[in-house]
């Protein structure tokens, strides 16, 4: 309560605009004499403006709990994990030899060398084999690869020796290579299926990241609704056992094929 003193010279202004009764009522209490009289009067505390901010408040509050929950976007872990797919099934291709001819194999083979311009341009920084040669089978054993400038040839057979492939590239004419894919004896074949069963455990470990990934960016989202959260937890896990599911498959049938 806060409080104030008014004199007889505010006193008069102030009655007058008091009800009648209310004023004789004052006038008898406190007679107007020519001596100073005082009257303390008590205001009552502001209590509308803290009422208000906590009626917006709670207005807002309200509104928000109108408001539907965020929704995850499991779109983003499909793509990230598909990614991680893909480059598995790139690997198995190009990463794995099993003793048979398949052009894939010369897929990361980068050919530098020569600052020269040729009729395919400059090959200086390194371009991949594919886009200066065509690359064929010619039998179980054997890949052709045919250059597109005699001046590639050295280059593009010193880059296949390169590659630690386990293929030997050998010069047929000035724009030929013949390259012999080894046939696979059983001391190579037991390394190349571990090999398999490594490069299949590192992407399942990206798998497993890229889903705990995704648990904390839901986390982010703080969704009150304990069933939400759940319902949005069912959809990651469902994306990573689907991935794993193909990463099994992938790396069953590339088994069979060196097994075969």
């Amino acid at each position: 309560m806060y409080g104030f003193t008014l004199s007889k010279t505010v006193l008069r202004p102030l009655v007058v605009a008091l009800r009648p009764t209310a004023f004789h009522s004052i006038q008898a209490s406190f007679p107007i004499s020519a001596t100073t009289q005082s009257i303390r009067f008590y205001a009552a505390k502001k209590k509308d403006a803290k009422g208000g901010k906590k009626s917006a408040s709670s207005s807002s509050s309200q509104d928000n709990d109108d408001l539907p929950p965020p929704e995850f976007d499991v779109t983003k872990l499909q793509a990230k994990m598909r990614v991680c797919i893909d480059h598995l099934k790139q690997n198995l291709s190009t990463q794995i030899t099993i003793g048979r001819a398949n052009p894939a194999l010369l897929d990361k083979v980068t050919v530098k060398g020569t600052e020269k311009k040729g009729s395919s341009g400059s090959i200086g920084k390194g371009v991949p084999l594919s886009e200066i040669a065509q690359i064929s089978t010619k039998d179980a054993h054997t890949l052709m690869v045919v250059l597109n400038d005699e001046d590639y040839i050295g280059f593009a057979e010193k880059s296949i020796r390169d590659a630690n492939l386990g293929l030997t590239p050998l010069k047929v004419d000035g724009t030929t290579l013949k390259v012999t894919v080894p046939k696979m004896n059983a001391e190579h074949r037991e390394a190349v299926l571990k090999s398999i069963s490594q490069l299949a455990e590192k992407h399942r470990t990206q798998i497993r990241d890229l889903r705990a990934h995704a648990r904390t960016d839901l986390k982010k989202l703080k969704i009150k609704s304990s069933d939400e959260v759940k319902r949005h937890e069912g959809k990651i896990q469902h994306e990573h056992d689907a991935f794993m599911k193909e990463i099994d498959a992938a790396v069953e049938s590339k088994k069979k094929e060196v097994s075969s």
